[in-house]
C-alpha cells in the first residue's frame, strides 16, 4: 500500500497565485473576502464595494476548484475550497491561491491542506513574531504524501467529502433553527405576541 503513494512538494501538484486582477478585468463592483472572512472550511458573506474603493490588497482571483489559504498566522487554520466562485470575487493578497494541477484532484489538495501536519509546518516555518506568516516559497517546498493514482485519490475524496456534505447540512439546519429561535423570542419577549396574549393585561 505504501508504495502507491509518493512524498512529492507542492510546488509539482499546485500553481500559486495563478490569477490577479489586470486591465481586463470587466467588473466596476466586487465581493471581497479578507482573513477575517475565512475560518476552518467556511467563509462569511463578502464584502461588497466598488473596485475604485477597495483596500489595496484586494487583488487574487479565484476560480472553481481553487482553494485559499491564509499566510497569516498559520496556526489559525484559515482555508477554504470554492466549489462555485463567482466572476467578481477577488481575495485578499494575505491568502494563497492554490490552482492543483493534473497530478492531483483539486479536492484531494484541500483534504491534504487541511491536515494538522500540514498546519504545523506552516506554524513551524512562518517567519515574524508578532504577525507570524509564511510566504510562497514556504508553501511551495511542503511535502505531502499522495496517492500516485488519481483513482486512489478520487476514492479518499468520495468518502471525506461524504463527510464534509453531512457536517453542512446539519450546519444548514442549526442555522435554520438558530433563526426560528430569534423569530420566537422577539415575537414573545419583545413584541409580547406570545400565545394567548390577547386575553392578558399588560
Amino acid at each position: 500500500m505504501k508504495s502507491s503513494w509518493e512524498k512529492i512538494k507542492m510546488r509539482k501538484i499546485a500553481d500559486l497565485n495563478p490569477y490577479k486582477i489586470t486591465k481586463e478585468f470587466r467588473f466596476e463592483t466586487i465581493e471581497y473576502l479578507d482573513i477575517s472572512s475565512v475560518g476552518s472550511g467556511y467563509i462569511t458573506k463578502p464584502k461588497i464595494m466598488k473596485l475604485s474603493e477597495a483596500p489595496s490588497r484586494a487583488k487574487r482571483l479565484v476560480n472553481d476548484g481553487n482553494i485559499i489559504l491564509s499566510t497569516v498566522r498559520p496556526n489559525r487554520r484559515s482555508f477554504y475550497f470554492f466549489k462555485h466562485a463567482k466572476d467578481n470575487l477577488v481575495v485578499s493578497t494575505g491568502f494563497a491561491v492554490l490552482q492543483a494541477k493534473k497530478k492531483v484532484i483539486p479536492k484531494f489538495l484541500y483534504y491534504l491542506i487541511n491536515d494538522y501536519k500540514f498546519t504545523g509546518y506552516l506554524t513551524k516555518s512562518a517567519k515574524g513574531s508578532a504577525y507570524p506568516a509564511v510566504d510562497e516559497e514556504i508553501i511551495n517546498n511542503a511535502i505531502l504524501s499522495i496517492p500516485k493514482e488519481l483513482k486512489e485519490q478520487r476514492k479518499i475524496t468520495s468518502i471525506l467529502s461524504a463527510y464534509d456534505e453531512l457536517i453542512e447540512n446539519n450546519n444548514r439546519r442549526i442555522g435554520i433553527l438558530e433563526e426560528m429561535a430569534e423569530t420566537i423570542y422577539k415575537e414573545w419577549f419583545v413584541h409580547f405576541r406570545y400565545p394567548g396574549h390577547e386575553k392578558d393585561k399588560m
